[in-house]
């Protein structure tokens, strides 16, 4: 929950309180965790039904992941590199936060134009 506010209250400085702009900000990272959730059920998605029960009878490929294991053998799949994929969507989502808030020099700007002519924020 720090997180999320450490998020709103960053978005908040940069966007000079702009609720448009923070919203834009904010949901930006919705949908980079969003993305991430969806990877991460594909990746065991294709683990549990691309494969085989080593050890069973003619490695029956019906039984599935979990009643492979519950059985006692051992299911064999090609496993997807949930580490390496997570370190590139960080590594991107972090660049592109990087990208919008890259301006840091004109937040002077902002506050002055925002003194001088208060907008709506709420």
């Amino acid at each position: 929950m720090m997180c999320c506010y450490v998020f709103y209250v960053n978005s908040y400085t940069y966007c000079a309180g702009d609720k448009k702009s923070i919203n834009r900000h904010l949901s930006r990272l919705a949908v980079a965790t969003s993305w991430w959730f969806v990877c991460v059920r594909l990746f065991d998605y294709i683990h549990s039904t691309v494969g085989y029960c080593a050890g069973s009878p003619q490695n029956v490929t019906t039984w599935g992941r979990d009643a492979c294991e519950t059985a006692g053998q051992r299911w064999l799949a090609f496993d997807v590199s949930g580490h390496a994929f997570l370190l590139i969507h960080c590594l991107l989502t972090i660049s592109e936060e990087v990208h919008c808030i890259g301006g840091w020099e004109r937040i002077e700007e902002i506050i002055t134009t925002e003194q001088q002519k208060p907008t709506e924020r709420f």
